[in-house]
C-alpha cells in the first residue's frame, strides 16, 4: 500500500509540474508574440526608430525567456529565434521594410513553433 501511495504521489506532482512548466511557457511565448505583432505594426507604419527600440526590449525578453525554455526545447529552435532576432535590429535600422516584414513573420513562426511542440497532446506524447 506504501508503493502505491508513493507511486501516485509522484504521478500527480509530475503531472502538477507538466501542467504548470506548460502554462509558463505559454505565457512567455504569448508576450513575445505579442511583441511580434507590435513591431510587425510599427515596420508597417515605417516607425523604425520605435521598431528598433522594440527590438532592443525584445532581444531583453527573449535572453530571459530562453534560459527557461532550454529547459524544455530543442536548442536548435532557440538558436533560429537569436540569428532571426540579430538580423531583425540590422534590417530596421537600415529602413529595410521588406526584410523586416519577413524577419518579424519568421519569428512569429518560431514562436508559435514552441508553443505547439510543447502542448500537452496526444501526438506530442508519442
Amino acid at each position: 500500500m506504501k508503493n502505491v501511495l508513493i507511486a501516485f504521489s509522484l504521478f500527480v506532482i509530475m503531472m502538477v509540474g507538466i501542467f504548470l512548466s506548460v502554462n509558463i511557457i505559454n505565457v512567455k511565448c504569448s508576450k513575445l508574440q505579442d511583441l511580434n505583432c507590435t513591431l510587425e505594426s510599427y515596420i508597417i507604419k515605417e516607425k523604425y526608430q520605435d521598431a528598433y527600440e522594440l527590438s532592443l526590449t525584445y532581444i531583453a525578453e527573449w535572453r530571459k525567456t530562453s534560459k527557461l525554455l532550454t529547459i524544455y526545447t530543442h536548442h536548435e529552435d532557440l538558436d533560429n529565434i537569436d540569428s532571426e532576432i540579430l538580423k531583425l535590429t540590422q534590417y530596421i535600422k537600415i529602413k529595410d521594410k521588406s526584410e523586416g516584414l519577413a524577419t518579424v513573420h519568421v519569428m512569429k513562426y518560431l514562436v508559435d513553433h514552441i508553443m505547439s511542440h510543447e502542448k500537452v497532446s496526444i501526438s506530442n506524447i508519442f
